[in-house]
C-alpha cells in the first residue's frame, strides 16, 4: 500500500489547536511505512496584516470583554441563523488553501481549528477533492457549530459528552469516534515520580504547586496571591511555567529572592509531562490541550478566573467529573490551595476520579491516529470498489 499524505490543519488562535496538531502529526510520523503528516498554519494563507488584526480581535474579545465574547459564543453554539453568519467571514484563504491542496494532494486532511474545518467544508462543498476525507478533530470539552460542517467525513471528539451534544446537533454518530484530545507523547508513559524529583532537585517528599500561564495568561496581578500562598506553613515549592511571558518571568524570579518557599520559574518547557507528573496541584486556564494533559498526568487542578465560551463548558466539564475545582478570584484560589494541600483526601479523591480518564487521555494520540485509519480505508475501500 503507498504511504498516505496527511495534511493536517490548524490556527494559531490560542495555542491548543497547533499542539494538538502538532502532537497528532507526531503520532503519525511514528508510522512512516504508512504515513508522512504535514501541519500547515491556515492563518498564514491570510495577508498578515488582516491576521495579526483578526488575532489582535480575538485575543481583546477573549480578555478584555470575557462577557460579550461569552455572549456570541453561546449566541452562535448551535446551528442557527447567527452561526451561519459567523461562519461565512472565513472565506479568507480559501483560495490560497486550495493551492496547497492542489500541490500536496493530500490523501487525508485533518482540522484542529474551527476556521479550517469552515473552509474545508465550503472547498469540499464545490466538489474539490472527493476522494480525500476531511476530519474535524476538536480540541476542546466543549462543542460549538462552527467544529460542525456539511462534507465531514468524520469527527474525533474529546470525551462521549462532546459526542453526544454532536448527535443532537444532526451530526451522524458513525462518523463520531471519542478519541481524547491528542498530546505529546512524552505524556503516554508513566514515569518514576522519584527519578523525576531528583532530576528537577525537588527533595522527594516535598509537595509542588505547578502554575501555568495558558495562552491568554493567569499570571496579571499574581504577586498577591504567591505573597498569601507563600505565608502557608506547609512543605512545598511553587513552580511557575511563564512560556513567552518575559515580565512574569522577571517578576517572580524577583519573588522567588525573597520567599519563603522555594520557587522555581522557567519560561517555555518541553518537558511538562516531567513536571506535571512531579507536581501535586495544578493552577490553570481552563484550556483543552491543558487540561488533558493534566488528566493524562492524574494531576488535580484549580481553574483560576474561566472566561466564557469554550472555558466556561470547559470549567464545567471538569466541574461534574470531579477532576477540578474552580476559583473565580484571588481569594477564592488563596483559600483552594490552603484547603487542598491542608486537606490530602480531597486531592486523592480528584486523583482516583480521573483514572476513569487518564488511560484513555495517555493514548490520544495514537487513538486518533487509528480512527483516522478507518476513515481513510473506507475511502479507499469505496475509490477501488
Amino acid at each position: 500500500m503507498d504511504i498516505a499524505r496527511v495534511l493536517i490543519l490548524t490556527g494559531s488562535y490560542g495555542s491548543g489547536h497547533k499542539q494538538a496538531a502538532y502532537a497528532l502529526s507526531e503520532a503519525f510520523a511514528a508510522h512512516p511505512s504508512k504515513y508522512t503528516a504535514r501541519v500547515l498554519d491556515v492563518t498564514s494563507l491570510v495577508p498578515s496584516k488582516l491576521d495579526s488584526l483578526e488575532k489582535h480581535t480575538f485575543l481583546s474579545g477573549v480578555t478584555h470583554f470575557p462577557s460579550l465574547y461569552h455572549y456570541i459564543y453561546k449566541k452562535t453554539q448551535k446551528n442557527n441563523a447567527a452561526a451561519s453568519l459567523l461562519k461565512t467571514i472565513n472565506h479568507f484563504g480559501i483560495d490560497h488553501l486550495i493551492t496547497v491542496l492542489e500541490e500536496e494532494r493530500p490523501d487525508l486532511v485533518i482540522s484542529t481549528f474551527p476556521a479550517a474545518s469552515v473552509m474545508m467544508s465550503q472547498i469540499k462543498q464545490e466538489g474539490w477533492f472527493p476522494s480525500s476525507p476531511f476530519l474535524t478533530l476538536i480540541t476542546d470539552y466543549s462543542f460549538h457549530s462552527s467544529w460542525v460542517n456539511r462534507n465531514t467525513d468524520g469527527y474525533l471528539v474529546a470525551s462521549d459528552a462532546v459526542r453526544d451534544k454532536l448527535v443532537e446537533m444532526k451530526a451522524d454518530p458513525l462518523k463520531i469516534i471519542t478519541t481524547g484530545i491528542p498530546i505529546q507523547s512524552g505524556f503516554s508513559i508513566r514515569q518514576n515520580t522519584d527519578k523525576l524529583k531528583e532530576k528537577l532537585h525537588i527533595p522527594l517528599n516535598q509537595k509542588v504547586l505547578l502554575m501555568m500561564g495558558g495562552g491568554c495568561g493567569i499570571f496579571r496581578n499574581m504577586l498577591p496571591v504567591l505573597r498569601a500562598v507563600d505565608k502557608m506553613e506547609t512543605d512545598f515549592r511553587i513552580a511557575l511555567i511563564c512560556g513567552q511571558n518575559r515580565k512574569a518571568y522577571h517578576d517572580f524570579s524577583k519573588f522567588g529572592q525573597t520567599s519563603r518557599h522555594p520557587v522555581h520559574v522557567e519560561g517555555y518547557v518541553d518537558n511538562m509531562n516531567e513536571w506535571m507528573s512531579v507536581s501535586d496541584l495544578l493552577v490553570t486556564k481552563p484550556g483543552g490541550l491543558t487540561i488533558s494533559e493534566a488528566i493524562a498526568s492524574e494531576l488535580p487542578m484549580i481553574i483560576y478566573r474561566p472566561l466564557g465560551g469554550q472555558e466556561a463548558d470547559n470549567t464545567q466539564y471538569l466541574l461534574s467529573s470531579g477532576l477540578a475545582v474552580a476559583a473565580p478570584g484571588q481569594e477564592e484560589l488563596i483559600e483552594d490551595v490552603n484547603n487542598l494541600f491542608s486537606h490530602p483526601s480531597a486531592v486523592g479523591i480528584m486523583r482516583t476520579n480521573m483514572k476513569l480518564y487518564s488511560s484513555r487521555q495517555r493514548h490520544s494520540s495514537e487513538r486518533a491516529v487509528k480512527a483516522a485509519e478507518l476513515f481513510l480505508s473506507a475511502a479507499r475501500s469505496i475509490e477501488f470498489a
